[in-house]
């Protein structure tokens, strides 16, 4: 399986036309009909059913498709940045965010770093699986915009706090806790929570297992996507619970507070270690921006 192969089941899949997939890379429909014939035979798998109307994924291509889709996205801002690496033409400061929260802190310092570090570029990155610890110890990251509780205190990482936010419990409409205006993971006995495999939802500073035994609250089947442990408590399987910002909004969902959880902090961690100058004048004017 090539890059190649990959562009094209995925532009295929986007378009759902061998023929508009070909317009958009700007080659021609038969080479594209070659690219995925050969795709589906090297993998064993029928990814698409054709007919003289339409174009659709088999259950294996759907699969296939979200799982490819993030990492050539990946793949291919990794390729930008270290191409911008190479050229030297241009510093870069890497840094990893998690998507539930507010970002108008950390906006407002990228705006005033880029205003007086113009040659000096900040690269974002969602939300990483990885472990935030771990990318930002091997020096993968210069900088993380994550929860306090990822960084342990016993680690040699600083952990600058920029805003405080609570747990809430997200469920669909329908859920008989959508009822409550506020919980407590007494209210959460015998319901089925929903996790994700993720660096964050493994993290026992998030709720730890013994916490959940003690509640005699029941964990489902872990999901294998953040996205996916969303759609499903969106189908009404369970609940989950996540640290995020008031403001934060989740298609389909209810959010609701957790009263007897205790409040957890966003900010920015980064190694003392490794950090180079560009690095600490970001976080003076992240701290700059707390007292504004």
């Amino acid at each position: 399986m090539n890059t190649t192969q990959i562009s094209c089941f995925l532009e295929v899949a986007r378009q759902l036309s061998f023929a508009r997939a070909a317009e958009s890379l700007y080659s021609s429909q038969p080479v594209v009909s070659y690219q995925i014939k050969s795709l589906e035979e090297e993998l064993g798998l029928k990814l698409f059913t054709r007919s003289n109307r339409a174009v659709a994924l088999t259950e294996a291509g759907t699969y296939l498709y979200t799982r490819l889709g993030p990492i050539s996205r990946q793949i291919s801002e990794s390729v930008t940045v270290a191409q911008a690496i190479q050229s030297r033409e241009r510093s870069i400061i890497l840094l990893l965010v998690r998507r539930l929260t507010d970002y108008s802190n950390l906006t407002r310092t990228i705006k005033d770093f880029s205003d007086t570090h113009p040659s000096t570029q900040v690269d974002i990155f969602t939300q990483n699986d990885t472990g935030t610890c771990k990318l930002l110890l091997s020096g993968k990251i210069q900088l993380a915009f994550c929860y306090q509780f990822e960084i342990p205190s016993h680690s040699r990482l600083r952990f600058l706090p920029l805003k405080r936010i609570d747990y809430y419990v997200l469920v669909n409409k329908e859920h008989p806790l959508a009822l409550y205006k506020q919980l407590t993971l007494k209210d959460l006995n015998g319901e089925r929570l929903v996790l994700a495999e993720s660096e964050l939802q493994k993290n026992s500073g998030l709720i730890s297992r013994s916490e959940l035994e003690k509640h005699g609250i029941h964990l489902s089947p872990i999901c294998s996507t953040f996205d996916g442990m969303l759609l499903t408590v969106e189908s009404g399987v369970g609940f989950t619970i996540l640290p995020c910002d008031t403001k934060k909004r989740f298609s389909g969902l209810i959010k609701i507070p957790v009263k007897d959880l205790s409040h957890t902090a966003v900010g920015l961690a980064w190694d003392p270690s490794s950090a180079g100058p560009a690095v600490l004048e970001f976080i003076e004017l992240a701290k700059t921006g707390l007292k504004k």
